[in-house]
């Protein structure tokens, strides 16, 4: 009975360190100097990947068309031109041409249906000649991701989950940079692995039948 009970107290114990660690903030960030297309941009598209990973099934606005009910933006402006070309940003959609233009200030997602995870690329970043561009938003608490370095027309991709949040709004602070913005992901879904609490009882029904197997009641 005592191993039976240790048994138990180990797969409870194993299954709370899962749900810690599964819960919370979590970021995928990358940069990369220099830059003219996404192809280029090796560190962003290892960190979308991850993230897009973790956001199975995320809607993804493009500015190639209209903007999804239930969605709007501020602070910037759609276009296929940024007046400087990759110095200030560039379309990052495969076969596409428009994204969404920030000079200087601060570019706000709202959503209707609150998100918990959200990411897009960022280019045209000159992070060595102006103030800590950031990402900000409200999860119960002020939350802000920093835009990695990415110098010369640099790119980036960052983003977030925040699984069992409900966020309204995501900000992008360019302060003086002029900088494009593309290819934004977001979702209000559950995360691509279940959470522990799926698969605890599943775990004790297989201590229990170990139990029977030799002949130790359980009660």
């Amino acid at each position: 009975m005592k191993r039976v009970l240790f048994a138990i107290g180990a797969v409870l114990a194993i299954s709370g360190f899962a749900t810690q660690a599964k819960a919370g903030l979590i970021t995928f960030v990358g940069g990369d100097n220099a830059v003219t297309s996404l192809s280029q941009m090796t560190n962003s598209l290892a960190a979308e990947a991850s993230w897009a990973a973790a956001v199975p099934g995320a809607s993804v606005i493009t500015f190639e068309t209209a903007l999804p009910a239930g969605v709007s933006v501020s602070g910037g402006s759609i276009t296929n031109d940024s007046g400087c070309g990759a110095l200030c940003g560039f379309n990052t959609t495969a076969g596409g041409a428009y994204f969404y233009l920030v000079e200087g200030g601060t570019a706000t997602f709202t959503f209707t249906t609150p998100i918990n995870a959200f990411g897009m690329y960022i280019t045209g970043l000159q992070t060595d000649l102006v103030p800590q561009e950031t990402l900000t938003f409200n999860d119960g608490s002020s939350e802000t991701i920093n835009t990695p370095a990415s110098t010369g027309g640099g790119g980036a991709f960052v983003g977030f989950t925040d699984f069992g949040q409900s966020i309204v709004s995501v900000s992008y602070n360019a302060t003086a940079d002029v900088v494009s913005l593309d290819d934004v992901g977001y979702s209000s879904g559950a995360p691509s692995v279940p959470e522990p609490s799926y698969y605890i009882p599943l775990a004790l029904l297989g201590v229990f039948a170990w139990a029977r197997r030799r002949g130790i009641r359980v009660s």
